[in-house]
């Protein structure tokens, strides 16, 4: 009889893990783990055809199959095996190899799951509770391999990485294209790949301890499983290092004696339980289940199978239908080679460098002197990671091309641009460092004019610029996310065994091609996998991505579906449309979006598309160099001769704030020092004499070491914010500040015969006494002193209300451990900040109770709204909030806390005030009247707040910016936008900048302004009043929302206002009025910005690149306000001397006919002196009349 055995596949996204178990002795005989590297079906052939020959005695009748992983329900099919859902194999494996087992973290390629094991106390069996990620592959081991290819660490480098003991750093964990945003900016900072990754997996633990675990604790022991977990030491110390710290918080009951590392193991054979559960399951079914097929219908499949089906589902038709039409293209589209200019020996030529930095690669040109600014010559390299070692050969490059010809270059200009266009201008005493966007938009007018619209897709980044008239109009960038960008084509192709150069002519190979979903690029990497299982070849998926490129650019990443509504001309750039097949793309793509309309569109690719930012950067060199100034490049012999030295150490920590920001000192040593130079006064780390001194920090103080320097920085930062108020800053402090409000409680009663009067009488004295923690989260940025009113004027003692710290990253992390749900990052803050308030403030000295109130409608000055409702997600976090810190016990009731959230409308003082009344008369002992005032007085203390804090202050700053024509930028967000830990200090940065910025709530509804902005409307019926919004926007039920609204058109009628607009990723509220608020501004030809998907992760430089950006613009828009007014202001003048000589030669025609009169003798003559002509008569002086 033969030997029965049981295969147990487990077929995931990146590997393929087998096990055969002899049933009789009920042990492993066969096992293997290995990368499919993305062919699923063929991997698991090789499995089945390896153990069939090697396993002794191995009869494939005999063998039943069960199969599990991502891949399994489609090879199942062809081999008998019966398919087990991986939670139930992964459970039923540690059930049998680890009975005592609490809790199992599995991460796999592209999965995570959860588990926890929970005692029930009454029946004391354990009940599973399970948890898995949604298709996002974020915290999974396919981040860890995306940025591992990206840092290009060997396999056995990473699996021996290390997390104890190394500095960490902020990077996202909730998606793998945030992540790798995080950790691209992070190395350009000098941050070394062991800090990387440790920083990686701290947040891939972070997240999935923070999401997946659904606010249940994980019980011990629990068990590390799957590839990244098995493999990689970092990983596993990471988790060990965290767990314990939530055990430690929550007070879990652990085994004595025993350390709380030890309860957390990675078993053997760790990557192989989903394939030992899976023969587990086997055992249990009946004998029919999972018969063994063998392997020649799999063979079958993958050679003849999966095209039928392909060719059932169907595909996009290819990139081109016909060769006719690929020449057709091609003739219009093809790249010219570019020819270098020839020079004569002993020539001096003459030009203006411009070096683009860029993300994945370095580009230089030089433009010719003469105005056209013809490319002379250009260079490009892949960057190896250093900027300064990357500019010093790209210079050699271009020097080179001049010499090897025998002439001799002289560089009249510099300019810098890109990620590292500062370093560089300090480095090489660049004459110019211009922000990408604008470097980008100088190179295209210079070379084609009447541009509507400019696509630069580059390695990493994609920005749309949209124009008018020769002048930036609008602008959008990436601010994360990367779908649609040149490196993931890159990348891919590569991954299939060919270079980027043959990208086209493979993707035009294509007759066929999947159609991909646009978006994420995480996601994009799921599809591709599995449009491989369905028999996609290379070149079609190729095809594909190229089709799926401009939906991402236009529809996901612009959120732009109209293109016809933006231009007619569209310019592509970037080095991604040296790639015709993308091209190809994008030319059908616009072409599309014009079907129906009366326009076509133009659409052309820059001749030089790869080295715009490049030749924009030259461009402002020349400009600068127009208009007399001298360069400060310190000479190409200089350059070749520069060295450096990069230091990153406690040594370079900075200490003049609490932060204490690591920083990376780059001394550099050139023959010819920059203008740029820096030597500090004194240093921890020892500078060579002739060097200069390049500190990359995180804000402007830590770029230098001495204190008096930084003390002269600050002082110059305070006169820039005094004189340009950040009213989000000041109501994100007023909002708490406690109000003087009068004490209007009753008497405690003097007659105490009753427990009810005694008791009351209790409840009274105690109130001076009483302490109140109040989350500083939410509505509660804007409806706060309504609450903090009403307590004082009760008799809580104003040091006796305690509210939450500001949102900071440490607060997030401590406390967002204990979430079960993942909604916006404001609604995500609630549990962390009541965490702070229970773990810090009353550690520190005891609260009595936590004031978290459920606000469903709040107070409005708009008119003829449909209500006021606050967003249900806000208003019920509260409730959220409650349910997590009494999910596993009541912990409000352990640390003697008491927890009020009760629901309150305070758009509706009478029932606010019966509200109020329920809440407190038990807790505060409470009379309805005493309640009734305080309410009033809660209500006193919000207006005051709104108007005499911030309205009347607005004003002020407001009419100055009239008086001198200058900008003030308006928030258009929620009222807790202001919390700097949630707009990540954006607003800061335009406050250096010179720009007082404006909140909704603070901007003035004085009866003037109003009716100046609004009245022409209201007069002509267009709206019923100046708060109304009912001209745009009908479905009027959310406060924030409309407020929003509101505040757009106010900023488009005012022409001192520009709008910057933030939204938090997963906003529901703000999604549908997104393209509203952008139509209300832009229609007035007022500027709009804006920072949407804000969320924990703070991408500083995605930020930085932005704020450069939109101050650049508002220099322009600043200088047409000023040009406006001052053409307004002559055409004034003009009239009023027209008017004045028109006066003038009216008088003189009037005294004619007197005087005519005069001398027939009707009148006596009157002399009029020829100066009293000089002026128009005034009232009763000059002219008599001939009456007298």
């Amino acid at each position: 009889m033969s030997k029965e055995f049981f295969i147990g596949m487990d077929v995931g996204s990146t590997t393929v893990k087998a096990v055969v178990v002899d049933r009789d002795a009920d042990a492993i005989v066969w096992q293997d783990y290995q990368r499919h590297d993305t062919k699923q079906p063929e991997k698991a052939l090789e499995f089945l055809r390896r153990f069939e020959a090697e396993i002794e005695g191995f009869d494939p009748e005999a063998a039943r199959v069960f199969i599990t992983g991502s891949g399994g329900s489609n090879i199942a099919r062809f081999i008998g095996a019966k398919f087990v859902q991986e939670v139930n194999a992964v459970s039923l494996a540690v059930e049998k190899l680890y009975p005592s087992c609490g809790s199992v973290i599995e991460l796999g390629g592209q999965d995570a799951k959860i588990i926890i094991f929970k005692e029930d106390p009454e029946t004391g069996r354990k009940k599973k509770i399970p948890s898995m990620n949604d298709k996002c592959a974020g915290g999974t081991g396919a981040v860890i391999d995306k940025i591992n290819a990206k840092l290009r660490i060997p396999p056995e480098e990473l699996c021996n990485m290390g997390y104890k003991g190394l500095k960490l750093h902020p990077v996202a964990g909730k998606c793998g294209v945030f992540a790798e945003t995080d950790i691209n900016g992070l190395q350009k900072m000098g941050v070394p790949p062991d800090e990387l990754m440790a920083s990686l997996f701290e947040a891939i633990v972070m997240q999935n301890l923070s999401v997946l675990t659904r606010g249940n604790t994980l019980r011990p022991e629990v068990l590390l499983l799957g590839g990244p977990n098995t493999y990689i030491r970092g990983m596993r110390d990471c988790w060990k290092h965290n767990i314990p710290k939530i055990w430690e918080e929550r007070n879990f009951p652990l085994p004595e004696g025993v350390p709380p590392e030890d309860l957390i193991k990675t078993p053997d054979n760790a990557q192989y339980f989903a394939a030992i559960g899976a023969v587990e399951f086997g055992k249990c079914e009946d004998d029919s289940a999972g018969r063994y097929a063998g392997w020649r219908q799999l063979e079958w499949y993958i050679t003849t199978g999966r095209d039928l089906e392909k060719q059932l589902k169907g595909g996009g038709s290819g990139l081109v239908k016909s060769k006719e039409e690929l020449d057709a293209f091609l003739a219009r589209y093809r790249h010219k080679k570019f020819t270098p200019a020839r020079f004569e020996p002993g020539q001096v030529v003459e030009g203006f460098i411009g070096i683009d930095g860029g993300s994945t690669s370095t580009k230089a040109v030089l433009l010719s002197a003469g105005k056209e600014r013809a490319v002379l010559a250009k260079a490009y390299q892949l960057s190896k990671g250093n900027p300064i070692e990357d500019t010093m050969e790209i210079f050699a490059k271009l020097r080179q091309q001049i010499e090897e010809q025998g002439g001799r270059l002289e560089v009249l200009g510099v300019g810098t641009t890109g990620y590292a266009k500062d370093i560089l201008k300090d480095v090489i005493g660049a004459d110019a460092a211009v922000v990408e966007t604008v470097a980008h938009t100088q190179a295209g007018l210079h070379f084609y004019q009447d541009i509507d619209v400019i696509c630069d897709i580059g390695g990493q980044d994609i920005k749309i610029i949209i124009l008018k008239n020769g002048r930036v109009k609008d602008f959008k960038l990436n601010t994360q996310c990367s779908a649609g960008n040149g490196y993931f084509l890159q990348s891919t192709a590569q991954g299939f065994g060919y270079p980027v150069e043959q990208f086209a002519e493979v993707a035009f190979g294509a007759q066929s091609f999947p159609q991909f979903g646009y978006g994420c690029a995480v996601f994009m990497q799921s599809d591709i996998v599995d449009f491989q299982r369905q028999g996609w070849q290379p070149n079609e998926i190729m095809a594909g991505l190229c089709n799926v490129l401009p939906k991402n650019v236009w529809l996901y990443v612009s959120q732009i579906p109209n293109l016809a509504a933006i231009g007619r001309r569209f310019l592509l750039q970037g080095g991604t449309q040296y790639n015709l097949a993308a091209v190809k793309a994008q030319v059908d793509f616009i072409e599309s979006r014009f079907k129906g309309k009366d326009a076509r569109p133009e659409i052309i690719v820059h001749e030089h598309c790869g080295e715009a930012g490049a030749i924009g950067a030259a461009l402002e060199a020349g400009r600068q160099w127009d208009n007399g100034r001298q360069t400060t490049f310190i000479g190409l012999d200089a350059v070749g001769r520069i060295s450096y030295k990069t230091t990153r150490s406690e040594a370079t920590r900075c200490y003049f704030c609490k932060n204490k920001c690591l920083r990376t000192f780059i001394d550099v040593k050139a023959s010819v020092l920059s203008e740029n130079a820096y030597r500090p006064a004194s240093s921890k780390v020892p500078l060579e004499e002739g060097a200069q001194r390049l500190i990359i920090a995180t804000c402007e103080k830590g770029t230098v070491e001495d204190v008096a320097e930084m003390r002269s920085i600050k002082g110059n930062l305070d006169k820039v914010r005094a004189a340009n108020p950040n009213f989000a800053e000041i109501a994100a402090k007023a909002v708490f500040r406690i109000p003087d409000a009068p004490l209007v409680a009753d008497e405690p009663p003097k007659v105490r015969w009753t427990p009810s009067q005694k008791r009351r009488a209790a409840l009274m004295e105690r109130r001076r006494q009483l302490r109140i923690g109040i989350p500083r989260v939410l509505n509660m940025y804007s409806q706060t002193p309504l609450f903090t009113g009403y307590f004082v004027s009760l008799g809580i003692q104003a040091e006796n209300i305690v509210f939450s710290d500001y949102t900071t990253e440490a607060l997030y992390k401590e406390g967002a451990k204990r979430g079960a749900i993942d909604p916006c990052f404001p609604s995500k803050l609630g549990i962390p900040h009541v965490h702070n308030l229970m773990y810090v403030h009353h550690a520190k000295k005891p609260l009595d109770l936590i004031f978290f109130p459920m606000i469903d409608c709040l107070t409005t000055d708009l008119q003829h709204v449909q209500a006021s409702r606050s967003c249900p997600t806000v208003a019920a976090t509260p409730a959220a909030v409650k349910a997590a810190f009494t999910k596993e016990g009541d912990l409000f009731a352990e640390k003697g806390l008491r927890f009020v959230d009760t629901f309150v409308n305070v758009s509706k003082p009478d029932l606010f005030e019966r509200q109020m009344w329920e809440a407190f008369r038990d807790i505060l002992g409470l009379s309805p009247e005493e309640n009734a005032r305080a309410v009033r007085e809660g209500y006193k203390a919000l207006d005051h707040y709104n108007n005499a804090v911030l309205r009347k202050h607005a004003r002020e700053v407001l009419d100055q910016l009239e008086r001198e024509d200058r900008l003030g930028i308006v928030l258009l967000g929620r009222p807790y936008h202001n919390d700097p830990g949630i707009n990540h200090e954006i607003l800061d940065e335009f406050q250096k900048l010179g720009y007082p910025v404006f909140t909704q709530d603070s901007l003035p509804i004085d009866d003037d302004i109003l009716w100046r902005l609004f009245g022409d409307e209201v007069a002509a019926g267009e709206i019923p009043h100046p708060m109304a919004i009912t001209d745009v926007w009908k479905n009027s039920y959310s406060e924030n929302t409309s407020r929003k609204i509101w505040a757009a058109k106010y900023v488009a009628r005012h022409p001192n206002l520009v709008a910057l607009e933030m939204s938090n990723f997963k906003c529901g509220h703000d999604a549908p009025i997104y393209t509203v608020v952008e139509e209300i501004v832009e229609h007035s030809g007022t500027p709009y910005f804006c920072f949407k998907d804000i969320d924990e992760n703070k991408p500083s430089g995605s930020i930085k690149i932005r704020v450069e950006t939109i101050s650049y613009f508002l220099k322009r828009y600043r200088e047409d306000l000023i040009a406006s007014r001052r053409k307004r202001d002559s055409i004034d003048r003009r009239l009023k001397e027209y008017e004045a000589r028109l006066r003038k030669q009216l008088l003189r025609e009037r005294l004619a006919r007197l005087e005519g009169a005069f001398q027939d003798g009707a009148l006596p003559v009157i002399h009029v002196p020829v100066g009293a002509l000089a002026s128009p008569p005034e009232a009763g002086v000059g002219v008599s009349s001939p009456c007298g």
